[in-house]
């Protein structure tokens, strides 16, 4: 499972790339970063260090916000070496970790099932990287949530999606969580954590289906004035917070979502259902054909043991006639 996580607290240009860190890394340079990566990835990262900037830039319009700092970008095969540059052991759910406070991107290669995936992996952890823009005590006060729904929207994926619960179930019933619980981060519980990054997702995607794309930029203009997520919503869109979030819950609860949550999933239930009967439906229509097959044998012995009796043969029997 991939999904990126956050830790609070332009062409390539190439310096000498090739060189090699006693045979064991192979580093680079963009204009934003100086990259790393072990010898035996290059092939998956190399590509998508290249388009690093690219993306950059893509995201930094998208967000309003002025140039990103420069920091490292750290490419290791695992979680045991993710783990080991945090220097303490992350959540299972951790595909990637941006540290603002130490200036660096950790990507796990191994995490994503797909170079498609790594790459929206890193794209999500370079929306973290330009929201640097906003400033550094504006950038600290937000909540994780927000972060990370701004960064899922961008990228317009559920890394975790499978593993929660439908939302629109959960809401019909009044199941679902409130933000704030994700204001300091997501814990170390996948099923938890995939709730939370699909209620920001849906929260920030919400803003955007109602107030236009250009909502994201206006937001970034009010927290670069240090106003609060809380104040920029109200200045924004004329609501505050609470009143998003209500207003995200009643659209999760009704019964059209409820029934866009769950027809996939009841395709899928039909799928399933019907693969697994099949073997028994062509067991009893197999024992049905054995029960046929019985019967003609049953009666061929009857008309054998007639032609005993009589003498004669079956179809030569008298006949009633009118």
């Amino acid at each position: 499972m991939a999904l990126s996580a956050f830790l609070l607290g332009a062409p390539l240009f190439i310096s000498s790339a090739s060189a090699q860190d006693g045979g064991a890394a192979i580093r680079g340079r963009t204009e934003h970063f100086d990259w790393s990566t072990p010898a035996n990835l290059v092939a998956r990262t190399r590509p998508l260090s290249n388009l690093v900037e690219q993306d950059l830039k893509e995201i930094s319009a998208w967000l309003g916000l002025p140039n990103a700092p420069r920091g490292q970008l750290l490419w290791v095969e695992d979680r045991a070496q993710l783990d080991a540059l945090l220097g303490f052991q992350s959540p299972d759910w951790f595909a990637a970790v941006t540290q603002a406070g130490q200036g660096r991107i950790i990507m796990v290669v191994g995490q994503a099932q797909s170079q498609e995936q790594l790459h929206a992996t890193l794209r999500h952890e370079l929306v973290h990287w330009a929201m640097q823009g906003v400033g550094g005590e504006a950038f600290a006060r937000l909540p994780a949530w927000f972060h990370e729904g701004v960064a899922e929207a961008w990228v317009d994926q559920h890394l975790l999606g499978a593993v929660s619960a439908p939302l629109g179930w959960q809401a019909f019933r009044n199941e679902l969580p409130l933000l704030y619980q994700y204001n300091g981060g997501f814990g170390k519980e996948p099923l938890h954590a995939s709730e939370g990054y699909a209620l920001a997702y849906e929260f920030v995607e919400r803003l955007t289906r109602m107030f236009g794309e250009d909502v994201i930029q206006q937001i970034m203009a009010q927290l670069q004035q240090g106003r609060s997520v809380d104040a920029a919503l109200i200045e924004v869109t004329g609501l505050g917070l609470i009143d998003h979030e209500q207003e995200m819950r009643r659209e999760l609860g009704s019964l059209n979502r409820l029934l866009s949550d769950l027809y996939p999933q009841f395709f899928l239930f039909m799928t399933l259902l019907l693969l697994l009967g099949f073997p028994f439906a062509m067991r009893r229509r197999r024992q049905k054909w054995e029960r046929v097959q019985a019967r003609w044998a049953a009666e061929d012995l009857e008309n054998e043991e007639a032609l005993d009796v009589d003498g004669q043969q079956p179809d030569d029997r008298p006949r009633s006639s009118f």
